[in-house]
């Protein structure tokens, strides 16, 4: 920016500077120059010495308001040159990505609350019944399993018995015996699964559900955390003023693109005046101490507004064989409507006056 300026300024200040110089001293000075050429000889006639410098206006401060995110502009509330206060949105990119996201991660939360809604009845259910069928009245089945096993064992010696004696055949003694063995089968796994209860099967039964219940919750949190940043995300998509001023906007078309960190829009804070940054080479700037007058004549408006200058920046910027300074200058004359903030102009300083 500041050697597109500098540049400009080899080209135009000149031309512009004479043009100003000759306007303004020739209207105001003209009658005394009449009167002093027409007594003193041509030697003693000097010409008035004038500073020029290229210059443009802005506000007391100039923040740039840069956009986080590539995006497409979509809105545009406000254009260059135009009043905005605190919190006005001046335009808007598209977040059609990032409201997908949103959906897809809500949709990702709502189904995840009615499985946790699921799970919490089954822990309830768990808590009455904690125990699967097979460990259901387990102490009633060891029992019926213990009945039956002494009972087939019995019967099997009993069929052994005959079976000495030939009363039973030896399928009939075998099939006893097979039934024994069935049920002291039976019997043991009655038993085990006795000890698992006893175990505290129960317990783990419900802790299982708890944790269950436990697992949906935090994966529930975190789904919240995660939409809650996205929702925060959704701010990054319009550019908003932190103050009150006027700004100048280079995204003010719809369907353009910006990549991340487009300078959107400048916001002028304008409150306290308008000032003009102006460039003077650096052979001059010992001339142009803090409260130097001088004028600014406006591209925009075509008028000269009073000035006064209050900081001469050390920075120094070399353009060719030329070093120039940035010279502030406070504005004294109310500014015209036409004037566009960045507007350029030149800047005058009579070093006679």
């Amino acid at each position: 920016m500041k050697k597109i300026i500098i540049c400009a300024l080899c080209v135009i200040a000149g031309a512009a500077a004479a043009f100003a110089v000759c306007h303004i001293l020739h209207q105001k000075n003209a009658p005394d120059r009449q009167q002093q050429q027409a007594s003193a000889s041509p030697e003693t006639v000097k010409a008035p010495r004038v500073l020029t410098g290229y210059g443009y206006i802005r506000g007391r401060s100039c923040t740039s308001l840069k956009n986080k995110y590539g995006a497409y502009v979509s809105k545009v509330h406000f254009y260059s040159d135009t009043k905005v206060k605190k919190g006005d949105c001046i335009l808007e990119y598209d977040d059609f990505d990032l409201r997908q996201k949103i959906v897809a991660t809500e949709n990702s939360l709502a189904n995840l609350e009615k499985e946790l809604a699921l799970q919490r009845t089954k822990l309830e259910l768990t808590r009455l019944d904690p125990l699967p069928s097979d460990y259901r009245n387990i102490s009633w089945k060891t029992y019926r399993a213990k009945e039956l096993m002494e009972r087939t064992l019995k019967e099997w010696n009993a069929y052994k018995q005959l079976y000495a004696s030939k009363s039973v055949s030896e399928l009939d003694m075998r099939a006893r015996k097979q039934a024994y063995e069935d049920a002291h089968a039976a019997w043991e796994i009655a038993v085990s699964d006795r000890k698992r209860v006893d175990q505290g099967l129960r317990k783990l039964h419900i802790k299982q559900a708890e944790e269950n219940v436990a697992l949906l919750e935090t994966k529930i949190a975190g789904l919240k955390k995660e939409l809650a940043l996205l929702y925060e995300q959704r701010k990054y998509y319009k550019i908003v003023t932190p103050y009150d001023g006027i700004i100048v906007t280079d995204s003010d078309t719809v369907h353009a693109w910006d990549n991340p960190g487009t300078a959107a829009a400048y916001i002028h804070k304008v409150h306290k005046g308008y000032y003009i940054y102006s460039y003077f080479e650096e052979k001059d700037i010992i001339h142009l101490p803090n409260g130097t007058k001088g004028r600014f004549f406006s591209n925009d408006s075509g008028k000269y507004y009073d000035l006064v200058s209050f900081d001469t920046t050390r920075t120094r910027t070399a353009v060719g064989d030329k070093v120039f300074h940035l010279v502030k200058f406070r504005v004294l004359s109310p500014v015209d409507k036409k004037v566009t903030m960045n507007g350029a102009g030149v800047v005058l300083v009579d070093l006679d006056k």
